[in-house]
Parts: C-alpha cells; sequence; structure tokens
C-alpha cells in the first residue's frame, strides 16, 4: 500500500510514548559513540559520494533484498548502458536484466526500476515532496527519506529494519509490527539524526549495523555502545 506515511502519524499517540522515549544525554551519547566509530570504519560506495537523484534512486532499489558489495558491481556497467532517465524508460527489459541478474529478483527490480523511469520521464521531473516522491513506482518511505536528505538536507531518518534493529536493542523495542507505522521508531529515528550533517548520522548507523549490531551474531564484544546498550545489559545479566 503506498503513501502509507503521513506526517501526523509521527505524532499518534505520542503522549503514550513519550514515557519512552529517551532523555536528550542518551541520545547524545549516542551518537558521539557512533561518530567516532564511524570515522574509522565508515563504508564507501559509488552512491554515497553523488547527489544525482538518478544515481540515488537506482542505488537504492538495488540495494533491496542483497548486499551492498553486490550492487557496487553492477551500478556502474548500468549506469553506463543507461545513463539517465530518458534511455533507461527506453530500455528493453531484457536489456535491463542482463545487467542485475547477479542482484537477485532481478525480474522485479526490472519491472520497478522501468517504470520508475516511465513516470520521471512522463512528469518532467523528479518530484521534491515526500507526497510527490511516495507517489513514484518503488519509492516507498526509506527511499523518499533518502532522497530528501540527500537533495535538500533534510533531517530525515534512514528507517529500515537495520537502522531499527540499532535504535531498538540500544533504546528499547517498538509497539508495532511494521516500522513505517510505529509512532515509538519514528519520533525517535528522528530525534537521533536530527543534526546539521543528517546524512552522516544516518549512514553512520546503518555501516554499525552492518559490521558490528547485525542481525545474526552480533559482535557485542567490540561494541562501543554496549555500556549503555539496554538490550546488551538486559542479556548479560541474566547469564
Amino acid at each position: 500500500m503506498r503513501n502509507r506515511w503521513k506526517s501526523t502519524s509521527l505524532y499518534l499517540n505520542r503522549d503514550s510514548i513519550s514515557h519512552r522515549l529517551p532523555d536528550q544525554s542518551k541520545i547524545l551519547w549516542f551518537r558521539q559513540r557512533l561518530k567516532s566509530w564511524f570515522k574509522h570504519n565508515r563504508r564507501s560506495f559509488p552512491w554515497r559520494s553523488s547527489s544525482d537523484p538518478y544515481l540515488v534512486c537506482l542505488s537504492e532499489i538495488f540495494l533491496q533484498q542483497t548486499t551492498a558489495n553486490k550492487v557496487a558491481e553492477i551500478i556502474d556497467p548500468f549506469t553506463k548502458r543507461f545513463p539517465n532517465w530518458d534511455t533507461l524508460a527506453s530500455a528493453s527489459i531484457t536489456d535491463v536484466e542482463e545487467i542485475i541478474f547477479p542482484l537477485g529478483i532481478y525480474r522485479r527490480r526490472a519491472d520497478t526500476i522501468l517504470a520508475l523511469a516511465d513516470a520521471v520521464v512522463t512528469k518532467g521531473n523528479m518530484p521534491t515532496t515526500r507526497q510527490g516522491l511516495e507517489n513514484l513506482p518503488g519509492i516507498g518511505q526509506y527511499i523518499a527519506s533518502v532522497l530528501l536528505v540527500i537533495l535538500q538536507h533534510k533531517r530525515e531518518p534512514f528507517l529500515d529494519v537495520n537502522m531499527s534493529r540499532v535504535l531498538e536493542r540500544f533504546f528499547g523495542p517498538r509497539e508495532r509490527a511494521d516500522i513505517r507505522d510505529d509512532p515509538y521508531l519514528q519520533v525517535l529515528s528522528r530525534k537521533v539524526v536530527n543534526v546539521q550533517d543528517a546524512l552522516s548520522a544516518n549512514w553512520m548507523i546503518l555501516d554499525f549495523a552492518a559490521i558490528v549490531c547485525m542481525k545474526r551474531s552480533p559482535r557485542c564484544m567490540i561494541c562501543p555502545l554496549r555500556q549503555r546498550c539496554l538490550l546488551y545489559n538486559k542479556t548479560s545479566s541474566l547469564s
């Protein structure tokens, strides 16, 4: 279902979650520790050095349900073959699938990016509002946030399962199954990235999720956050 996110949903039942939100000092401690870690451990990918909405959109769609390293291998040949929305909109699905095959679920990805290219070419440009972005094929809450941060310097969180995992383990779990509709996570994530360099604030959490706070076998013994991590201290007390 598209356009599930509404700005008012951030404040839905806010009174009921206010007691669960951490104080600013804990958020500041979290940021400072991750910033120091990020300085020496940040990952480098082609799309991170670009402000081109075409490259950013494609990269984020490709990154879904695959690894960043696989996307890094195909993004350059893909953009050389299809350098802009116009050339992509004119491409055959077979030509697109041939390049993105290593990513997996290539038919669905090809359908999505071709529909997106057609929509952007038809409109004549990329929308600049969240609603306009989320109305495009393949652009949900997450990718819309990425575009708003990179292109307009907004302070939006890149809230996906990886960011939510880090935030929930450290600060406490969400209440709803869908992170897009969970008021606690929506408000918390915005508090955490509410800094001038919101882009780096987002990347450091995502890199930390990929390198240390992994879904399986998290590397808690080298985690710079474990001193105040809710989950780590809870499990440690039970062992």
